[in-house]
């Protein structure tokens, strides 16, 4: 057998890991590799854990629901091409469209059923929460997997943070492509994720898109008011806790990260609506309350 020393290297590293029998990923972004700590926490608890192909050790840092962490994702299908590991890479798909949350979605590949109330798992500190914190996430353009159907106008980001302002500490979260939002605290891109975590478990209420952010705050229980585009719907990507605040226009859950045929209706949320769910999320009305508004209405504590 010729290798060159690059394949020869691959080779070696490939037979030091004759133990790797099974590897699960998630081909996405954040939000998907977050989804992947429930299936990993499911697997261990049906006794079966599962060994991880990451892109994101951070994520899994301190995680002992795992068999075991795999890094360096190209040697494994270097290897895979060459039939040098009999280990089993499994992906594990999901995709919009289907009345079926992906985190399920993903279990499913492996034979498992998320447990009621299940959530992401990120080990994170757990700092105090401040009552009239709220840390925001105004844009997704910076995510692994942008779209700009998910995109709320800037300018209702503008004014919902102006309302908020007087009453509220809020502290800008995401990457710096995301416009900034005068007067929040503009953290934009300065955070690692053990550190937006730690923000989002201080915040009394994360306000902000369907997103890789979305399902960290999930992960440190923090209370969520997330707008959505029509990408996808509440009940594929979202959490019973959370306000989630969409329209349902026909071509809602159309799968598209871009080329909308229909002017972004599904869009179409007041700032006003936001700005009630947010003070109710984060003050003492709306509480955990699973609440969905699709059709204009603003929710009332029941």
């Amino acid at each position: 057998m010729k290798l060159s020393y690059l394949g020869l290297r691959r080779w070696l590293w490939i037979r030091s890991k004759f133990r790797v029998t099974q590897l699960v990923y998630a081909l996405g972004g954040i939000g998907d590799e977050l989804m992947l700590t429930a299936v990993a926490r499911a697997a261990r608890q049906a006794g079966k854990p599962i060994t991880v192909l990451t892109h994101r050790p951070e994520i899994w840092h301190g995680n002992r629901d795992v068999a075991g962490l795999e890094t360096n994702s190209d040697w494994w299908f270097y290897a895979q091409r060459r039939r040098w590991s009999k280990a089993r890479v499994i992906h594990v798909a999901c995709k919009a469209g289907i009345h079926r949350h992906l985190a399920q979605q993903m279990a499913d590949h492996l034979g498992l059923t998320l447990a009621e109330g299940w959530r992401p798992v990120f080990h994170h500190q757990a700092p105090a929460r401040v009552p009239t914190r709220l840390a925001v996430q105004n844009s997704c353009r910076g995510a692994t997997w942008a779209a700009t159907t998910k995109e709320w106008p800037q300018d209702r980001w503008t004014e919902l943070v102006r309302r908020l302002a007087p009453d509220f500490e809020l502290v800008q979260i995401g990457t710096e492509s995301d416009p900034p939002l005068a007067p929040a605290l503009d953290l934009r891109g300065k955070t690692t994720l053990k550190e937006a975590a730690a923000i989002l478990a201080s915040a009394a209420c994360f306000v902000g898109l369907e997103s890789g952010l979305m399902h960290l705050a999930a992960a440190t229980q923090t209370r969520s008011v997330i707008i959505y585009g029509g990408r996808t719907r509440p009940h594929e990507t979202g959490y019973p806790w959370n306000a989630n605040l969409c329209r349902d226009p026909g071509c809602a859950g159309c799968g598209l990260n871009s080329g909308c045929s229909n002017d972004l209706k599904c869009l179409e949320i007041p700032v006003a609506e936001v700005e009630t769910v947010v003070r109710l999320q984060a003050g003492t009305g709306l509480r955990s309350s699973g609440l969905t508004v699709g059709g204009g209405g603003i929710p009332t504590d029941p």
